[in-house]
């Protein structure tokens, strides 16, 4: 209880720094614009305020990237609603119901709703956040070199038995991200292996891979799609709805906040899952579950609660256990590498100022959306309609530039562009990008952590299964493995079945 509380009047006593304040302020206007623009999303929005924090402090440097992520699953509702187009996918159900309600010239309402459950949501996250870490960061005492190395198995089996619909597709994007973390010296003899020049001797630089990875394939998948964000200059008006009608929908919050935070807290699943779990909970529960779909203000109240508490569930396995627990997280732990930092379970013992930073700057972006975030609707609604082709270019030309400042050297933007087209091929082929990032952060631990282990036990993997801990956490990540395996059986033959009806309905439709 007294770490609990600690942690908690530490990340607000840092948010009582005026640069702190100035830098998560910045972090959460560019969120909410990344947010807002349809296919940008939180890696890119992130991605691209990664590089600029390196001039700050660490401390300063992880709240203003956490601000952004926070920031940017407030703003993709705002297009939603107004609109029609979600600005990320977790936004797909306030789409639904906030623009049905929208055209039924109830926008006040949608917009208050959304406002309301998104700052109520992210605000009791916060507490989950702290009373879900802290408990998990004292595990680490405990841990030595077997059990260190089961937990970065467990991240790599999460991310494998989770992330998209095939597991086959997660093996082969995580067996990417660890083959990469080889380049350069050994973690424990330091003999360099897989080096054809200098400047991979200390392997290839993280945040120019994971950079690639996830913004960079991001934007080139966009220059190759003619869609267009917005396109429209219609003027709306929208009156604040009574603190009434807001204040029935708070039972609906708290349980999506529940969801929210609870879902996002395990890696791999983010958002997207929390939101639509939460949209599903409120329907089973609605007295007028015919109103999904066509305006329903309970399923946006649900929805934005729950993907908002999921940014605070991300940061759980994060900063608890070492391991990311989405593809947003990563640009956090790449943050921690820019400054010296090396990122995993024991880093709340050796650095507890990192949760407090978080922390700040959970409380401090709740604090601001909840001051800006009405007045910004306007603002954000004309953003949509900026061209789309400047910003993509702006944003690659912001990418290298960033790249370029961490270490000053031009061959950190060629890795970036590589992987750039490398994470593109991914996406266009259904191998998981998210997957092989998090596994080129866990990839470093895992192998040093194996090697240690198997010195502790004269090369004996029997260890591995004899320790009560150990054994009980591998047996947890086997089973992710065994439940994304069933998943991707069960996905296939649904596949085949409706191959063969469509064939068979093709047959039985053929003129004779």
């Amino acid at each position: 209880m007294d770490t609990f509380l600690t942690a908690m009047i530490e990340s607000i006593k840092m948010c009582g720094d005026p640069w702190m304040l100035f830098f998560i302020f910045v972090a959460v206007l560019w969120g909410n614009v990344g947010g807002a623009l349809p296919g940008v999303g939180p890696n890119l929005t992130v991605a691209v305020l990664l590089p600029f924090t390196f001039g700050m402090s660490v401390e300063q440097a992880i709240a203003s990237l956490v601000a952004a992520n926070c920031a940017c699953s407030y703003g993709n509702s705002i297009p939603a609603i107004l609109i029609g187009v979600p600005g990320t996918s977790s936004a797909v159900l306030t789409a639904v119901d906030g623009y049905a309600l929208h055209r039924q010239g109830k926008t006040g309402l949608a917009l208050g709703v959304q406002y309301y459950a998104a700052v109520l949501g992210q605000f009791i996250s916060v507490f989950f956040f702290f009373a879900m870490v802290v408990p998990l960061a004292q595990l680490t005492y405990i841990l030595l070199s077997p059990e260190m190395f089961a937990l970065y198995f467990l991240g790599v089996c999460a991310v494998i038995g989770i992330a998209g619909d095939n597991i086959v597709k997660g093996l082969v994007a995580a067996a990417i991200g660890l083959a990469i973390t080889l380049v350069g010296r050994d973690p424990v003899s330091t003999v360099p292996r897989f080096v054809y020049a200098n400047w991979m001797l200390n392997g290839l630089d993280t945040t120019s891979v994971i950079m690639g990875l996830l913004a960079v394939s991001e934007l080139f998948r966009q220059m190759r799609q003619s869609f267009t964000w917005g396109g429209t200059t219609e003027k709306f008006t929208a009156k604040f709805p009574p603190w009434k009608s807001l204040w029935e929908m708070t039972p609906k919050i708290l349980l999506g906040t529940c969801i929210g935070t609870f879902i996002g807290a395990i890696p791999g699943i983010g958002g997207s899952t929390a939101a639509f779990i939460s949209y599903t909970q409120a329907k089973m529960f609605s007295k007028h579950p015919e109103l999904f779909g066509h305006g329903a203000i309970d399923g946006i109240a649900a929805n934005e609660a729950a993907q908002n508490a999921s940014q605070s569930g991300e940061m759980v396995p994060t900063f608890g256990l070492g391991i990311p627990g989405s593809g947003t997280m990563v640009f956090l732990f790449a943050a921690m590498l820019m400054h010296g930092f090396y990122p995993g379970p024991k880093l709340m013992e050796e650095a507890p100022q990192m949760l407090y930073a978080a922390g700040a700057g959970l409380w401090a972006t709740t604090f601001m959306l909840a001051l800006l975030g009405w007045p910004l609707c306007k603002i954000l609604y004309k953003v949509v309609t900026l061209d789309r082709t400047s910003i993509i270019l702006g944003a690659l030309a912001l990418c290298m530039i960033g790249v370029w400042t961490v270490n000053r050297a031009i061959v950190d933007i060629y890795v970036m562009l590589f992987f750039g087209v490398v994470g593109y091929l991914m996406m266009r082929y259904g191998y998981p990008v998210a997957a092989a990032s998090i596994c080129i952060i866990l990839g470093r631990g895992f192998e040093a952590y194996l090697r240690r282990g198997l010195l502790l036990s004269n090369k004996s993997l029997w260890t591995f299964v004899t320790r009560p801990y150990t054994a009980l956490i591998l047996s947890f990540a086997i089973a992710l493995l065994v439940y994304g395996a069933i998943g991707t059986i069960k996905l296939a033959r649904k596949a085949k079945e409706l191959k063969e009806d469509a064939i068979a309905e093709h047959l039985t439709n053929e003129p004779a």
